[in-house]
């Protein structure tokens, strides 16, 4: 009696039995390990090849000799440099005619009298001379002008708000009533209708004076100059004080000019 031998069926063919195997998913699964085993060696190709390169291109380069044209200059990477500060050479020895000029030459002596110079004078002839002179006292002496110090006080920044604001005198009427007295509406202002509000700026000190007078925003046609004008013509306020103190104040005030209809 005959025995079958045992079919050994793939896992592929078992899957796609009974079914289109022209579609792609059966052949992209029976091509996989022949594809992977291709893409397995080629990274191991390249991989060898890029560790394999540095060794190959550092054994060339040790044994580049360079040596330019007309010669006289060799350069081998194997040598070591030059030394950066050389050793100068040693001086040339000096000639015979320096070696007469310096060495010592021995006096000679002589019978007759050697003649006495005539460009020193001997010492019994500077005895002679008076060191000391008489100083002549009839004059005055010239007195030294003492040299003027002008001291510079700094002054403390003004202050913005202070306990006691300085006030002019007689309080806020009486200055409502000098402004109105003593403005005088701008002839260029009032032929072209110019009206307004100008802001000053000033700085009250602590005797009461008026001083650094700004403009902060005006309205032109005249009416800024004339009200700086009025402001410092105003008499000494009252100062400001703080902590019991009088102090130097900012202060700002409007400035109303308008035309009568």
């Amino acid at each position: 009696m005959k025995t079958k031998k045992p079919i050994a069926a793939q896992m592929d063919e078992i899957v796609f039995e009974h079914r289109n195997k022209n579609y792609g998913a059966y052949i992209l699964r029976k091509m996989y390990s022949q594809r992977l085993g291709r893409a397995l060696f080629l990274a191991s190709a390249i991989l060898i090849a890029g560790l394999a390169y540095p060794l190959v291109s550092s054994y060339n380069t040790t044994r580049v000799r360079y040596i330019p044209i007309g010669g006289g200059i060799v350069f081998n990477p194997n040598e070591p440099p030059p030394a950066e500060n050389p050793v100068p050479p040693p001086p040339p020895a000096p000639s015979a005619e320096l070696e007469k000029r310096i060495r010592f030459v021995p006096p000679i002596v002589v019978d007759a009298d050697i003649p006495e110079s005539q460009g020193l004078p001997l010492q019994e002839e500077l005895n002679k001379i008076p060191i000391n002179s008489q100083v002549d006292v009839s004059e005055e002496p010239v007195e030294k002008k003492k040299e003027e110090v002008i001291d510079i006080k700094k002054e403390d920044p003004p202050e913005i708000f202070a306990e006691e604001m300085p006030s002019y005198p007689g309080g806020d009427a009486e200055r409502q009533k000098f402004l109105a007295e003593t403005i005088h509406y701008p002839q260029q202002a009032a032929e072209t209708g110019i009206q307004g509000t100008v802001y000053i700026q000033f700085i009250v000190d602590t005797r009461g004076n008026i001083t650094d007078v700004k403009i902060m925003r005006g309205i032109g046609g005249g009416c800024d100059e004339e009200a700086i004008r009025v402001i410092k013509m105003m008499p000494q306020w009252h100062p400001g004080r703080q902590n019991g103190k009088t102090v130097r104040v900012l202060f700002n005030m409007p400035v109303i000019f308008k035309l009568q209809s």
